[in-house]
């Protein structure tokens, strides 16, 4: 009797062990599959931020060389800007020169027709005597020259009023009752050279 339930004893924690094996086995197998699942997961997470990572690297190497290219692009421009810049400099220069050149030129071309148109037909005239204006003498003439007033063209260029404060100012009285209002007119007909009209309004004057 005691022998039987010794092997019935020894049976039932053989069973209970083999049954507790046989549980942890189980668990341990299914918790095995769902690490796994787990990892392949991870795995699967993995990859996808490997693939984002190598788009992203993809993307940042392609904006580095279109950066790079911008910078070379943008030097280019720059030099060239330069260049413009050296080249509107050059041309202002020139325009400089040459519109010098140009005015140095016309007012030779305005001597020169003035000397041509402006000849002097009476040998007793001297050009830019301020004594040939009618109403001008030699004190006059003296008083205007003091005055940086020395050509016709410098006189018919001067207003009457000013003309008329000269004489007043350097002259005193005896000079007030000269009239100057024809004065820059008459040097304006001889620094032109136009003598016919000059004499017209010189014989109307002195008559």
């Amino acid at each position: 009797m005691a022998e039987r339930f010794t092997a019935d004893l020894l049976f039932i924690v053989i069973v209970l062990l083999v049954a507790a094996l046989l549980g942890f086995l189980i668990g341990y197998l299914l918790e095995k599959g769902r690490c796994r699942k787990r990892i392949a997961l991870k795995d699967e997470e993995i990859e996808g931020l490997n693939s984002r990572i190598r788009r992203l690297e993809e993307e940042i190497n392609a904006l580095t060389a279109k950066v790079s290219g911008l910078e070379e692009e943008k030097a280019a421009l720059r030099e060239d800007a330069r260049r413009m810049d050296d080249e509107i400099a050059s041309l202002r220069l020139t325009i400089d020169r040459l519109e010098k050149e140009l005015a140095v030129h016309k007012e030779a071309g305005k001597e020169g027709a003035r000397e041509t148109a402006g000849a002097i037909p009476d040998a007793g005239i001297k050009r830019d005597d301020l004594k040939v204006v009618v109403g001008i003498g030699p004190k006059i003439a003296s008083l205007l020259i003091n005055r940086g007033i020395s050509t016709w063209k410098a006189l018919s260029e001067t207003s009457p009023a000013y003309l008329k404060e000269i004489l007043d100012r350097d002259g005193g009285e005896q000079f007030r009752m000269h009239n100057p209002e024809h004065w820059p007119q008459q040097a304006k007909l001889l620094d032109e050279g136009r003598w016919d009209e000059f004499r017209e309004l010189e014989n109307r004057l002195e008559g």
